[in-house]
């Protein structure tokens, strides 16, 4: 399915662009799948199962041990905890493959997944329900599983699969089959029903042919594990002995991965469960030490009895155990340790996203601290508020240090796919894994000459808008546009050319990442970064209060003005003005759209909610000059002068 142009005619600023109406249609959504699929059939890179021998994972012969990352949004849609319907939906084969990709460029062997979602008896199924209810199933999502399987057998990634979940099941786990058949939650672990109904999820996954590889489920390689469900904490030994005992009735050559995670809980040694897990964030009791500490007192107790896995770990700056300064080399510490323990096979970061279909990348907040979010490989400077560069660029080193390999140049990326333009020249374009910028260039016929308009453009400094403006072109000319990707290692071949673009306006754009756009302003604006899940995750704000502003200048008449602005309590509007000189300003009339966002259920924030209003005005004839001025506490988002 071709997406909808990233332009100016599909409001840009907008919380819900037509672009993105475009994703509500697209994959997960009735049978499109079936024409979306990516991947065929393929020699798989694998030719062992992974088999455990005592305390030890082996492919084979050789040992195996890895270090990864969580990818929750390759089953699920991302946004699971604020549930903006115009981003709940499952990812597009072509968004799995750039997960694959990117896991693969950073040696990371293993990716963990997080719930097959079951469907509320009270709700509307909807597509990214796997289970609409007690042993029934939705085909069409699967198909996403399938395509994942696929895609891990081509890439050589294990899949550690989660069934279900208990903490974190914000789109339907233990609590929806409890409510199905009018039990309580707690009951899931002893009702011989409930279990009955998690048996018949568990039978459907183990039994299932995929679609796309002819295999099953129960005899692909490209599965690592089998794990009950996410931070299933409060399951009694005797339910995770007896569903262990069910599994490998169906499967005998896949592993069973326990699912209790805080240190200093009981550690399970059973038959049937070949990996036992712990979780590490440093706000949990037990790790105030470091997490070099608290796992060697977990080792301690296992004293060798099975393989330990760390299933998530966040090196969150917390103000206490990570810091700015010392967050990477904190990591790398923990990571020379995994490596160190023979006992750990290996390590999964929490959490990476990849490239959005429509351009850019999906974001998610995590919701502990101001500065956390999604790692994006191979990290930005967008980001340095989680110093991302740095760690991605250590989970990289450790992936290939933990299997005794070299570490080798990040590989030239592949060549970017531009995205239909409009008339305004809006350019996004679908990113190629491990580039760190890219190089946008303009022509008036589509063999060239090409004129090199901007260098080393970003992807990860803007998210679910356009991510570049050409202000270069003139109302009235002709382009064409390309774009070629770059990293260390080299530049990609340059992407598909779009064109002919009939120019008939450019738009100056700030996303206010720093004031380096900015004409002039008072002191007291800040920049403000923290917290992107109240401000549906868009990325920087200017934030002030009364008599704050800010001006711009721009080289031609504007004739129309946008900007985004949030509100926490009481909202107070921005007023606009324009100007000819520069002294004598003249106030604008706006068309005003409001949008009171959902309150982050949980973390630091939890209640708090924003309101976003979007302004958009018309400019008279000639003026050049626009001012933002604050009549109260407001945060500023983007600014879109039409010229």
């Amino acid at each position: 399915m071709q997406p909808l142009p990233m332009n100016t005619n599909h409001r840009a600023s907008t919380f819900l662009p037509a672009i993105f109406v475009s994703l509500l249609s697209m994959v997960g959504v009735g049978g499109s799948l079936a024409q979306e699929l990516a991947v065929r059939p393929a020699q798989s890179r694998f030719q062992h199962f992974i088999t455990r021998q005592s305390n030890k994972l082996y492919d084979g012969e050789k040992e195996f041990r890895f270090v990864g990352a969580n990818m929750p949004g390759l089953v699920l849609p991302y946004d699971y905890t604020l549930s903006l319907p115009e981003r709940m939906r499952l990812p597009t084969p072509w968004e799995q493959e750039d997960a694959l990709k990117t896991l693969d460029q950073m040696n990371g062997r293993v990716v963990r997944t997080w719930n097959l979602p079951m469907c509320d008896p009270k709700a509307q199924p909807q597509p990214w329900h796997y289970v609409l209810g007690p042993g029934k199933f939705n085909e069409e999502a699967f198909k996403v599983v399938d395509n994942l399987f696929a895609l891990a057998n081509k890439y050589g990634v294990r899949v550690m699969l989660d069934l279900t979940a208990e903490s974190g099941d914000y789109l339907g786990g233990i609590g929806t089959y409890a409510a199905w058949r009018g039990k309580k939650r707690a009951e899931f672990y002893t009702d011989p029903q409930l279990k009955e109904d998690y048996k018949a999820t568990v039978r459907h996954v183990l039994t299932r042919t995929n679609t796309i590889t002819g295999v099953a489920y129960r005899d692909d390689k490209a599965v690592l594990a089998w794990q009950f469900g996410n931070e299933m904490h409060t399951a009694p030994d005797a339910w995770l002995s007896e569903m262990a005992a069910f599994i490998k009735s169906f499967d005998k050559n896949h592993l069973v991965a326990e699912t209790r995670h805080r240190p200093g809980q009981p550690l399970l040694v059973d038959l049937n469960i070949d990996l036992v897990t712990r979780h590490l964030y440093s706000n949990y009791r037990g790790v105030e030490g470091g997490w070099p500490g608290a796992m060697r007192a977990e080792m301690a107790k296992l004293n060798g009895a099975r393989p330990m896995f760390i299933g998530e770990f966040g090196p969150y700056i917390d103000g206490k155990m990570f810091m700015h300064a010392n967050v990477v080399d904190k990591l790398r510490e923990f990571l020379d340790y995994v490596q160190s323990d023979p006992g750990i096979c290996g390590s999964l970061l929490w959490s990476m996203y990849f490239h959005h279909n429509d351009g850019g990348f999906y974001w998610h907040q995590i919701m502990t601290y101001p500065a956390v979010w999604s790692y994006h490989w191979p990290g930005f400077p967008s980001a340095d508020a989680q110093r991302e560069i740095g760690i991605m660029a250590a989970m990289r080193e450790a992936a290939f240090k933990i299997q005794g390999l070299p570490v080798p140049p990040v590989p030239v990326p592949d060549a970017p796919e531009l995205l239909p333009i409009g008339d305004v020249p809006f350019l996004s374009w679908r990113g190629a894994a491990g580039a760190t910028g890219y190089d946008v260039e303009h022509a008036p016929k589509a063999a060239g000459p090409w004129k090199l308009i901007a260098g080393n453009v970003c992807d990860g400094d803007v998210a679910y808008r356009p991510l570049f403006s050409d202000t270069t072109a003139r109302a009235g000319q002709t382009c064409f546009y390309r774009v070629t990707a770059r990293n260390a290692s080299g530049t990609s071949k340059p992407s598909n050319v779009v064109g002919p673009v009939k120019v008939k306006r450019v738009c100056f754009v700030d996303e206010l990442q720093d004031f380096s756009r900015v004409h002039a302003k008072s002191d007291g604006l800040t920049l403000n970064n923290d917290y992107n899940a109240l401000y549906a995750e868009f990325l920087f704000r200017a934030k002030g209060n009364t008599n704050d502003w800010l001006s711009y200048r721009v080289p031609a008449p504007m004739q129309t003005v946008k900007v985004v602005a949030f509100f926490a309590k009481d909202t107070t509007d921005l007023t606009l003005q324009v100007s000819t000189d520069g002294k004598k300003f003249t106030t604008l009339q706006s068309k005003r759209t409001e949008r009171r966002l959902p309150a982050p259920p949980r973390g630091a924030t939890v209640g708090q909610r924003r309101t976003m209003v979007e302004y958009e005005c018309s400019v008279p004839a000639g003026n050049r000059q626009l001012k933002v001025l604050w009549n109260g506490p407001a945060e500023l988002d983007r600014v879109e002068i039409y010229q």
